[in-house]
Parts: structure tokens; C-alpha cells; sequence
């Protein structure tokens, strides 16, 4: 298929275009109405992972985020809880769990929290991780086990096929729908994978996707992936500097998210000072020092100025100004890669994760060791 019909194609599609406003929601919740509307078709999906007869006369049911309740630990004030993206339960006491991924990438952490929710009981509990990302590429925890998006849009065009009995009265409709469904999972599949295999995974080259990436089948921007691509780089390379992290530094959370088409890595610091909290960020060509005071956000700039003049916190900086988010979130940067002074590397496309890694646990330790001046020079503004 030429690329122009290609392109055609998967924009005329009207589960595509939808599925561009919420991607992993809308994917959820389309699994979610082939559960409830056809659950024989659904459960045979995943046969080869659970193979238990299907008994329709038994109650079963579809949900969406359902909640579930963690038993605290000591240090816990309270319970935490979980929701999981997709439940289909059959036969009474039969459950599979589905963890959607189309636009990031696995949390292994996450994953056994799932699989340890007392509530599952393990011999009636399949738990399958359906991802674009392939298997190989990540370390599944057990009981996990692992879907592809085109496994999934394969084993869907077996069971939805000619032969395939419809609802009655909106026969056409369901079928045009799944078949379009079958549709755009399965290119989107073929094309993330053409454009991941292009690109080198242990340096920061989340942006060159303007020119390297784009060929004469492939263009991310043309199709809309360019926020799934970069979402996926940012979720491995959080996971990446997530066990890169010195072990000594276990205080130290990492997390990530997509804002304003761009990644966004925060390495946090776990609250050492009442209701202020430190950061190492990383979004774009920024790589940032940053602190909160969420108690009182008049005396943030006050707390910020005092730590960047006895430089404990805000150090080495580019940017020299103090930058804000909202009220209460103040940081300084510099740029991961620049022209001029050369930092990681002249171009940011050539920084190397184990640079990150390097400075990252750098910095960690220099805050650690000023930890006991940081808490007296800021004391005065924090009670």
C-alpha cells in the first residue's frame, strides 16, 4: 500500500481519530464494550493465556479502573489503593486482568503491586500486560504475562472475521467498527515498531525524529505518533535511570509524565523538610533543579533565592533567573547539550544516558552531603 493511502486510510478512520484524545482511556474503554457486548469472542482472545471454558450462563462482566485497596505497611499512615485498567470476570470466581501500555512503557514496580493485591486470588487470576512495546524489550515480572497491540489485532481479525455473528440489529455497525478497530492497532503497531528500530535507545534522541525518523514509508507526523513515541522514550528512559539510581539513594523517586509535547522525568526527593521537596527534572533540553513548598507559596521564592546565594542547591545553572510552575514550584537549569559550552555534548541528540545517570547520581550525593546545611539555611522560612 503506498504511503498515501496509507496515510488516507488511517486518517479517515473515525476509532483513530478518536483514539487520539485519550489513547490509552479510549483503547481501555473499546475493550471494556467488546467485553460486555460479545464475551465469548472477548475470553477467546486470550485462550492462550486462560484457557477455562467460557460458561455463559454464569454471570461475567467488563470494567474499567476498578479500586482496589493495598494493606498499609508500617510506615504507612493509611491504606493505599490501586486501579486496574481492565477486569473481565467469568464463570464466578474466573478474572483477567489487562494493563494497557499503548503509550508507555512498563513500570516493573507497578506491575507487582498489581499481582500482589491480596484480593487476586492467583490460580483464578490471569494478568496480561498488553503493550506496543515488544517483550523482549522489557523484564515482565511473574504472574505477568505479555500481549503485543498486533498479536491482539491478529487474534481479533481470526474471531471477528465473515463467519462472525454480529448483534442482529447493529450488525454493520459493530462490524465496521471492530474491523476498523482490527485496522488502526495494527498499523499503528507496524509503524511504532519501524520507527523505534530506528532510532539508537541509550542516548537522548527523543527530538531528531523530524528528519531521522521520516522516510519514505514511515512519517510520525503524518500520523499523529510523534506523542506516543516520545511518551514511550520517556517511561524507558525514567525506568532506565530508576535502577541507575545508586542504591544508597533509595529516598529518591522517579517519575514521569508528557507535558506540552514534551517528556517530563522528576527524580524527587521524599519529603526531608516539612512540606518542601526537592527535585532533579528533566524535560526537553533542560535539565533542572527545582524545590516546592506546598504549606505556604509567598515564602518559595525567599527558600529558592536562599539556597541558590549559599549555592546548596541551585548550582552550575545556565539559566541564572528562577523559573516557576504555578505558585508554589521554582527551579533553575542548564541545558543538557549546547553549542557553546558543551556540557554532555554539542548536540542533544548525542548525550549519552549514562551521562544523565552520572550527573543525576552526582548531584544526588551533593545534596545528601549538604542535607544537615540545606535543612538550617532555609529553617528560618519553614517551621
Amino acid at each position: 500500500m503506498k504511503k498515501e493511502k496509507m496515510v488516507k486510510d488511517l486518517k479517515s478512520s473515525p476509532i483513530y481519530n478518536m483514539s487520539q484524545s485519550s489513547l490509552e482511556n479510549f483503547h481501555t474503554s473499546f475493550l471494556c464494550w467488546l467485553g460486555n457486548t460479545y464475551p465469548v469472542a472477548f475470553k477467546k482472545l486470550f485462550n492462550k493465556f486462560n484457557k477455562k471454558r467460557f460458561d455463559e450462563d454464569k454471570k461475567h462482566s467488563c470494567e474499567t479502573q476498578v479500586k482496589h485497596t493495598l494493606l498499609k505497611n508500617e510506615d504507612d499512615e493509611k491504606n493505599k489503593s490501586i486501579r486496574t485498567d481492565l477486569e473481565f470476570k467469568f464463570n464466578d470466581n474466573e478474572l483477567i486482568i489487562i494493563e494497557n501500555k499503548i503509550k508507555s512503557f512498563p513500570n516493573d514496580e507497578q506491575l507487582k503491586i498489581y499481582s500482589n493485591v491480596k484480593e487476586f486470588d492467583k490460580g483464578t487470576t490471569t494478568f496480561i500486560l498488553l503493550s506496543l512495546v515488544k517483550k523482549k524489550k522489557m523484564n515482565l515480572p511473574n504472574p505477568w504475562e505479555y500481549m503485543s497491540y498486533l498479536e491482539l489485532a491478529n487474534q481479533m481479525g481470526k474471531i471477528f472475521n465473515k463467519k462472525f455473528k454480529y448483534d442482529k440489529y447493529y450488525e454493520n455497525y459493530h462490524k465496521y467498527l471492530i474491523q476498523d478497530y482490527i485496522f488502526v492497532i495494527r498499523k499503528i503497531s507496524k509503524i511504532f515498531e519501524t520507527l523505534i528500530s530506528k532510532i539508537e535507545e541509550k542516548k537522548y534522541n527523543f527530538y531528531k525524529y523530524d528528519k531521522d525518523i521520516e522516510d519514505k514509508k514511515h512519517d510520525i507526523n503524518k500520523y499523529d505518533l510523534r506523542d506516543i513515541f516520545i511518551k514511550y522514550r520517556t517511561s524507558k528512559l525514567a525506568n532506565y535511570i530508576n535502577t541507575g539510581i545508586s542504591k544508597k539513594n533509595k529516598e529518591w523517586k522517579v517519575k514521569n509524565e508528557f507535558f506540552n509535547k514534551k517528556g517530563v522525568i522528576s527524580i524527587e526527593k521524599e519529603e526531608c523538610i516539612s512540606y518542601v521537596k526537592f527535585y532533579i527534572q528533566i524535560e526537553g533540553n533542560q535539565y533542572r533543579y527545582a524545590i516546592s513548598y506546598e504549606k505556604d507559596n509567598t515564602k518559595i521564592e525567599k527558600i529558592a533565592k536562599e539556597l541558590s546565594d549559599n549555592e546548596l542547591w541551585f548550582f552550575d545553572t545556565t539559566n541564572k533567573k528562577l523559573c516557576k510552575y504555578g505558585t508554589d514550584f521554582k527551579y533553575l537549569y542548564w541545558k543538557l547539550a549546547d553549542e557553546e559550552d558543551g556540557k554532555f555534548a554539542k548536540k542533544l541528540e548525542d548525550v549519552e544516558y549514562k551521562q544523565i545517570i552520572n550527573r543525576i547520581n552526582n548531584d544526588i550525593e551533593r545534596f545528601e552531603k549538604k542535607l544537615d546545611e540545606i535543612q538550617n539555611c532555609i529553617s528560618k522560612f519553614v517551621k
